[in-house]
This record gives structure tokens, C-alpha cells and sequence, in this order.
């Protein structure tokens, strides 16, 4: 259980950070809910006002990051899930879209840990958990070079700070899954449901995709004091998709 710790949650208003947010509350966490989305964060405070703080901001604001922080206090640990996908092939290769991707899914995340590194806001034995995914360190698909190369980033970015945190016995892991269920997919035009269900077939364990409640107990494992030992590695959650 998670009593007594305070979690940030980048991305708490929408799939996998939302899913993170309930299971966190749900085992007794207070949580620092991130995200640009004011309504949903309106209604997440409603849950658990004592136990949920929200912060509306746009994390591609680099220079605002350290005044943002200083509302915080001390946490003790930060879950990174925000991020976007868009189709990007190289036949039509767009720099701002690439940017655009780049901005949320990759910088973002090394500015906002290095500031709660200076606030001095991450208490001892915390444990930063990066939402991954397979593409990218494990699998590649066409047209999605930004993404997939912003989570491969993120793999080696945990390695990195897992060394140069381990003084002070902070922890940085990531946990990458294959395809999730949650708007993202739902509201992806550019794919039929057809397709869907073709790609489905080929996750080995039960033939479908992961719901964004089994990331996020992976995720509070990575958090809580039963993974002390463990730093600077990606968790695979993908249903044996990418060991074929």
C-alpha cells in the first residue's frame, strides 16, 4: 500500500494517468494530480479532496516549470504519463509535428525531474516511474518515428538517472506497454476497427489489448517499497507481444 505517500501524476486527466490516479487513491496515496484538462481535474479533486491536489499546466512551458513546483512540497515519487502520438511518415515528414512530439514526450519529462531535483522537492527513496511503451525500445511501425524514438529516449533517460540518483536512494524506472485500451485508440480515425481487431490477435495473452488498470497496478508496484531494489530498468507489460 501507498498510505502516507504524496505521487505527481503527469497526464491525470485522460488513459493511463487517469487509470494511475484512481489506483493511487485506491491504495491509499494522495496524489498531485498534473494536467491541462480543468474540468477532469475538477472532478478528480471531488473524489478525494483531502488526498488530491491538481495543477493546471502545460508542461511544454519550460520556463515555468520551477514557479509551478514550488506549490507542490516535497513528494515521493512522480509518475510521468503525459504524451501524444501522431502520424508522421517520412514521404510527408512535418518538423512541427515532429516538435510537437518531442516537446511533451521526451523534454518535458528531463525538465521537470531536473527542477524537482533543484527544488529539492523528491524525498529520499523516492520512485520515478516513466510511461514507456514498446515501440520504440522494443518493436518499431511505420510513420511513428517521433513517438517511438521519444519512448526509446525515455528508456535510456531512466538508466541515466537511476545512476545519478541512486546517492540518494531515489529510484527511476519505466514500464512499457504494447497497445492500451483508452480514447487514444478509440478515437483514432486513421485506423479501422478491423484493423484493430487484426492487431489484437496478435498479443498472445488473451488476444487483446491491456486496459490502462493493469499499466497502472505495474505501476504502483514500481512505486511502492516492494521494488526497493530495483532502478534504472523498463518493465514490459505487452501480453508477450514483442517476445515473438
Amino acid at each position: 500500500m501507498l498510505n502516507k505517500k504524496t505521487i505527481l501524476v503527469t497526464g491525470a486527466t485522460s488513459g493511463i494517468g487517469a487509470a494511475i490516479c484512481q489506483d493511487l487513491l485506491g491504495a491509499g496515496a494522495s496524489i498531485v494530480a498534473v494536467g491541462r484538462n480543468s474540468d477532469r481535474l475538477d472532478v478528480l479533486k471531488t473524489q478525494a479532496p483531502s488526498r488530491v491536489k491538481i495543477i493546471r499546466f502545460d508542461l511544454t512551458q519550460f520556463a515555468d516549470h520551477k514557479a509551478v513546483l514550488t506549490d507542490i512540497g516535497t513528494i515521493d515519487g512522480l509518475v510521468y504519463s503525459a504524451g501524444i502520438t501522431d502520424s508522421n511518415p517520412l514521404r510527408f515528414f512535418s518538423l512541427e509535428k515532429y516538435q510537437k512530439v518531442i516537446d511533451i514526450n521526451q523534454t518535458a519529462p528531463i525538465v521537470l525531474v531536473s527542477e524537482l531535483v533543484r527544488a529539492g522537492c523528491l524525498n529520499p527513496a523516492s520512485s520515478i516511474v516513466f510511461i514507456s511503451s514498446i515501440l520504440g525500445p522494443r518493436i518499431g511501425m511505420k510513420g511513428t518515428a517521433a513517438y517511438a524514438a521519444t519512448k526509446a529516449a525515455l528508456t535510456a533517460y531512466a538508466k541515466v538517472m537511476a545512476l545519478e540518483l541512486a546517492h540518494k536512494s531515489i529510484r527511476v524506472n519505466c514500464v512499457s506497454p504494447g497497445m492500451v485500451n483508452t480514447a487514444l485508440i478509440t478515437n483514432q480515425h486513421q485506423v479501422s476497427e478491423e484493423s484493430l481487431r487484426i492487431d489484437m490477435q496478435k498479443y498472445p495473452l488473451g488476444k487483446r489489448f491491456a486496459e490502462a488498470r493493469e499499466v497502472a497496478t505495474v505501476v504502483r508496484f514500481l512505486l511502492s517499497d516492494e521494488s526497493s531494489f530495483i532502478t534504472g530498468t523498463e518493465l514490459v507489460a505487452d501480453g508477450g507481444y514483442s517476445i515473438q
